[in-house]
């Protein structure tokens, strides 16, 4: 079996990070130490809200993001994933100096749920504000022949950026009913709207979002991203 070298960007929050690598392990068909992925991290706390760079004339992330690519290329990843959606915006820019693949999880994403969810015609988008008026995850979507659904600009803030970013919410470290409840409510508010099924597309929502919960298809961005890392380096 050829195995390749992973690098994964952190940071975007850290609490998110230390999720993304415990599931990589977990998700990892590994029964020995030695068949597991080598892999780098670099926890870059220095990239700036990919939201604020994006929509709000913030500091663009896009230098760090670069700097984090550069490191893992350095230290001999063959792949890089992001464990944060919005950031996947940078991409297609981020891969001219790559040597890296960056593999890309909103492309895995949509076509994750062409493949596995034939009966799903409309997708709603739970994920960032600069995700959703950047469209990553709806442009992805309609490349595949599925309508997206997206939430009103007011509650986008109420039941997605107030739970990942007051400071009651996932971004500080609180996990707990809160910010669950909020972000639960935003994914049935896009099932109203229409939707067969809602994307989880950001790292902190498997924090506190899971299938046990919902009554539709709840598909996690991360999960998919991963079992892709996975699966590019454990070839046989």
């Amino acid at each position: 079996m050829a195995r390749f070298k992973l690098g994964i960007v952190g940071g975007m929050g850290s609490v998110a990070a230390v999720y993304f690598f415990r599931r990589l392990v977990e998700l990892t068909p590994a029964q020995t130490d030695q068949e597991y992925i080598e892999t780098f991290i670099h926890n870059n706390t220095s990239i700036p809200d990919r939201t604020q760079g994006i929509l709000y004339g913030g500091v663009s992330p896009l230098p760090e993001l670069k700097r984090s690519v550069a490191i893992l290329n350095g230290m001999g990843a063959e792949f890089i994933v992001f464990a944060c959606m919005t950031s996947h915006y940078f991409i297609s820019e981020l891969q001219k100096t790559s040597k890296a693949v960056i593999i890309d999880g909103v492309a895995e994403t949509a076509a994750y749920i062409k493949n596995n969810l034939p009966g799903v015609r409309k997708v709603g988008v739970l994920a960032s504000t600069g995700a959703v008026k950047t469209g990553v995850f709806q442009k992805a979507l309609k490349r595949v022949g599925i309508e997206p659904v997206v939430l009103e600009d007011e509650d986008q803030e109420r039941y997605f950026m107030q739970p990942i970013y007051e400071p009651w919410g996932i971004k500080v470290g609180n996990i707990g009913a809160r910010p669950r409840k909020r972000l639960e409510r935003g994914a049935r508010i896009l099932v109203e709207k229409g939707a067969d099924a809602v994307i989880a597309g950001c790292s902190e929502l498997p924090l506190v979002l899971s299938q046990e919960r919902m009554s539709f298809p709840l598909v996690d961005t991360i999960d998919v991203l991963l079992q892709a890392a996975i699966n590019h380096c454990l070839t046989k």
